[in-house]
């Protein structure tokens, strides 16, 4: 067994060896915290939109899609706020029947929303209408009258 002279001895040096570290002393010294300076000015900013040049527009002149298919993709996608009859539903969507804008407009402002100007609900990339979706889309518009 340990004598009690060795056991005091090996308590005062465990003592001695934290007080002389700030082990036990309670006296840590404390982390020091800095601010990360962050740019404010970023968040603050309006959402980019960033469009494709005019060469790229993805449709074709009026004539070249098929209104049938387009009704498809128009009731899917636009119908909800233009009408079933492109006439336009109060608070949601203006009408779009006997719009005369041409292709590569129309294209404008359901790829880029008119270059950020109608909010993101005109926002349909390649993978929501295929190019040949946007010509038959383009045809049916064109094909509504107005009533």
């Amino acid at each position: 067994m340990v004598s009690k002279t060795t056991l005091l001895a090996l308590i005062l040096l465990l003592l001695t060896v934290l007080a002389g570290c700030g082990g036990a002393s309670g006296n840590a010294p404390k982390p020091t915290v800095v601010g990360i300076p962050t740019p404010q000015g970023a968040f603050a900013q309006a959402t980019t939109v960033i469009t494709p040049p005019a060469a790229a527009a993805t449709i074709q002149p009026a004539g070249s899609g098929d209104p049938v298919a387009g009704k498809t993709v128009y009731d899917n996608k636009c119908a909800s706020c233009h009408g079933a009859a492109g006439e336009g539903v109060a608070g949601k969507g203006k009408g779009v029947a006997s719009w005369t804008m041409p292709a590569a407009e129309f294209d404008d402002i359901l790829r880029t929303g008119a270059k950020g100007k109608l909010g993101n609900e005109h926002l349909y990339g390649l993978s929501q209408i295929s190019p040949s979706g946007m010509e038959n889309l383009f045809a049916f518009v064109r094909s509504l009258q107005k009533k």
